[in-house]
């Protein structure tokens, strides 16, 4: 996902999103949670990050049985929501 598409999904500016990840700045506390819904993660790895000693890894509910599906979750979280969504409604109707 590019910083256009992210600041797009979360409504903020290109220059926020560049400024969160060269550490200049934070995201604000309301925008934790849309944050960690866009990007896939659970609070705790957007928080306190992956490995750092932070929280222990949350347990993750559904985990992928072959490479074809670990795949799709990956290409399915960094999709923007609307095409999450969009995708969600289609499956539902193949059911």
């Amino acid at each position: 996902m590019t910083q256009e598409q992210l600041a797009f999904e979360l409504e903020v500016t290109k220059a926020s999103v560049s400024a969160w990840e060269n550490d200049r700045e934070k995201p604000g506390f309301r925008l934790l949670h849309r944050l960690s819904m866009v990007l896939g993660v659970s609070l705790d790895e957007l928080v306190y990050g992956e490995g750092e000693g932070g929280l222990p890894e949350t347990p993750k509910a559904l985990s992928a049985r072959n490479d074809a599906e670990e795949a799709l979750l990956r290409s399915f979280r960094r999709m923007p929501v609307k095409r999450r969504q969009a995708l969600l409604a289609l499956m539902e109707t193949l059911d």
